[in-house]
């Protein structure tokens, strides 16, 4: 968008009869393949993203050649009605309601959207969830604890050290649990934050397509032969009357884009995602280890009384 409202004002201001279509625009769409190379590159909408964008991908050149069309009509035959109609089929190009670059770009939005919801709906930071892990795990921390304190007034062993093991990997899962629902937590925040982002970044962004639309008719009247917009013809006519008012608000560009750093990964959050259930598998092996001796001890106790 920034790009195509560049293009326009060129050929608006008659700056394209130099320049073409302006550095400016050079530089915008530039930046938009560098974009799109991006987005491919981190798309989390399995293969319905990678079509859309393999679409977009193919209508930016389409797009980028009907403005350089216009260019070299514009200078041709003196911003005549031929650039005008090239810079509307680009502005088709760009805008079209259902088949159009930005019309694609939203419904890429969507799917990346729904990934990311799909990514942070954990059901763990539910508090009926959160209970149902942390009861336990306190439980289990005091039922060992008093399990050792017993074992050392009834067997005379002050430090049983296959259950001390698993009273430090117990502490270590609880603790880690815990970081790994922050980081969740965190991540989730940040996401909201993202979707308003986006959501304020799209609004500006058809703010500037619609002042931009409003340019374009500019230059249609302009550029019709004699008579303003009643000699430009119906689809001319319809054009403008469509964006006589255009839509008021700030560029694309002003919105800033805020820190998010809730949403990258930390580097041990997968190692913590595994270590979880081996700790949990660990306790409970360290716990029959500690146990078992001391049962045997009992048996064997209890069998020379009888």
């Amino acid at each position: 968008v920034a790009a195509h409202g560049a293009a326009v004002a060129a050929f608006e201001h008659g700056h394209a009869r130099l320049t073409g279509p302006s550095e400016q625009y050079e530089d915008e769409i530039a930046l938009a393949g560098q974009q799109l190379a991006q987005v491919a590159e981190h798309n989390a909408a399995g293969e319905q993203g990678s079509q859309t964008l393999r679409l977009i991908e193919g209508l930016l050149p389409a797009y980028n050649s009907v403005i350089g069309q216009a260019g070299a009509h514009f200078r041709q035959d003196n911003g005549g009605a031929l650039a005008a109609s090239d810079l509307q089929s680009a502005a088709d190009l760009l805008t079209a309601k259902e088949n159009g670059i930005l019309a694609r770009l939203d419904t890429l939005a969507v799917a990346q959207r729904a990934a990311l919801d799909r990514q942070l709906g954990t059901d763990w930071l539910d508090p009926a969830i959160t209970l149902l892990w942390a009861v336990p795990v306190l439980l289990l921390l005091v039922l060992l604890i008093r399990t050792q304190r017993f074992l050392a007034r009834r067997f005379r062993r002050t430090v049983n050290s296959a259950l001390l093991a698993a009273t430090a990997a117990l502490v270590v899962l609880g603790a880690g649990t815990a970081l790994l629902l922050g980081v969740q937590s965190g991540a989730r925040d940040s996401g909201a934050v993202l979707e308003r982002t986006v959501d304020a970044r799209s609004a500006a962004t058809t703010t500037a397509a619609g002042q931009a639309q409003a340019s374009l008719a500019r230059v249609l009247v302009t550029s019709c032969r004699t008579g303003g917009v009643a000699a430009c013809g119906d689809t001319v006519d319809a054009f403008v009357a469509a964006t006589a008012s255009p839509p008021e608000g700030p560029p694309a560009a002003d919105i800033d884009e805020p820190a998010l750093p809730g949403l990258t990964e930390p580097g041990w959050n997968g190692l913590l995602g595994y270590g979880i259930p081996v700790l949990a598998g660990g306790i409970g092996v360290l716990a029959a280890g500690g146990l078992q001796p001391r049962l045997d001890e009992y048996r064997f106790r209890g069998a020379r009384s009888r």
